[in-house]
């Protein structure tokens, strides 16, 4: 009598499943075993859909046509704007934000952008500027007391980091909005003079 035991390392055999199947199979395995302790929630997600691969073709084809989107939760999603926001005049890592969302660096990375559609330093970037241009128009604060209020490190990061965001410098745009705040505001000023100024 032959043995059919499979070993560990073996392919799995007697089955139909093909090669690129039981390689991807072992690859949501993987990432499953490597954020259980972090994710459980993501870990058993990887375990479904590699236990979908499992399935007779015919039995997979309507599970597989609408994969999860490998995003963040809503819950991380949340917790992660509200760390970001507390934190942003100072440094914020990719690891601390990994740990924030209870995942692994690698597959965090991945999960945020598909969540947020940018890279976690690149969406970072953007609130921090976003930050810089509300401290313009509501402030008169010089653009290097700005850019340190916006976790950045002088003003020439500021300047670096904002033109190519926006094509303008910080004080161009600053004047440009001022320019169109003051002309805005110009009629409703005209509005309040008495009846014999006008």
């Amino acid at each position: 009598m032959q043995s059919n035991s499979v070993g560990l390392g073996s392919p799995i055999s007697g089955f139909g499943i093909a090669a690129e199947t039981s390689t991807e199979i072992s690859r949501l395995l993987l990432d499953a075993l490597g954020c259980i302790d972090d994710d459980e929630s993501s870990a058993i997600d990887l375990v479904k859909r590699a236990s979908t691969l499992l399935r007779p073709a015919g039995e997979r084809a309507v599970t597989l046509r609408a994969p999860s989107s490998g995003g963040l939760a809503a819950w991380q999603i949340a917790k992660l704007r509200a760390f970001i926001e507390s934190r942003i005049d100072g440094g914020i890592s990719l690891g601390e934000l990994a740990a924030v969302a209870r995942l692994s660096a690698s597959y965090f990375s991945v999960a945020f952008k598909a969540s947020f559609g940018l890279p976690p330093h690149a969406y970072v970037m953007e609130r921090r500027i976003e930050h810089a241009k509300e401290q313009m128009l509501n402030t008169d604060l010089p653009l290097c007391e700005i850019a340190l209020n916006c976790g950045l490190a002088d003003q020439a990061h500021l300047s670096r980091i904002f033109k190519r965001m926006t094509g303008s410098t910080p004080s161009a745009w600053r004047r440009v909005k001022a320019a169109s705040r003051a002309e805005y505001r110009r009629p409703a000023a005209r509005d309040q003079l008495p009846a014999a100024a006008i």
